[in-house]
């Protein structure tokens, strides 16, 4: 089995981090791990004229370049871990710079003749952490947005772990974190 972790944690001693690593432990163990560390990319945001290079090279059929590689590791994993704090409501900008060099026709999604979405990833299951200082709403745009990607790849299956109230003054942090780890 092939498994990707998309580390989006941008602390060195991320509380998201100590999750995705427990959760690592415990069903990953002995299994190929890549680990795509985002605080170390050098991805940046898609401009015109990325948009234009991207849309000539799907055109084309030439998706064998380099720009490519994240959405041929994604399409390509068996399970999915992705790591990130929520930061405003979301995710760190970088995993969204990320996800948008993953969305690629051809690689890890595709149009039938119909125009019906055609599904390219491998994957049965991603994994979503997260911590959160204060309280998700629920449904929140997170969760949706993730449904969609999933829907969007093919990717059956979506659990969402996190731990919540950490940055509450009256909350023990170190008991939520425990009682996440075991919700794991």
């Amino acid at each position: 089995m092939k498994a990707l972790f998309i580390n989006a944690c941008m602390r060195e001693k991320s509380r998201t981090l100590r999750l995705c690593s427990e959760y690592m432990k415990k069903y990953w163990d002995g299994k190929e791990v890549q680990e795509v560390a985002l605080k170390e990319s050098s991805l940046c945001p898609f401009n015109e004229q990325m948009l234009q290079q991207r849309d000539a090279d799907i055109s084309a059929g030439n998706l064998a370049s380099s720009r490519y590689d994240a959405a041929r590791e994604f399409a390509d994993a068996d399970e999915i871990l992705i790591g990130a704090p929520f930061w405003d409501c979301s995710f760190p900008a970088i995993l969204k710079v990320y996800l948008e060099h993953v969305c690629v026709n051809g690689i890890t999604f595709g149009y039938g003749s119909d125009g019906a979405p055609i599904a390219l990833c491998k994957a049965k299951k991603l994994i979503y952490i997260t911590t959160v200082g204060g309280y998700m709403a629920s449904p929140n745009s997170l969760e949706l947005y993730l449904k969609e990607l999933c829907a969007m790849f093919g990717i059956p299956e979506m659990q969402i772990y996190k731990a919540e109230g950490l940055d509450i003054k009256e909350n023990d942090a170190e008991a939520i974190m425990r009682e996440a780890l075991e919700r794991l």
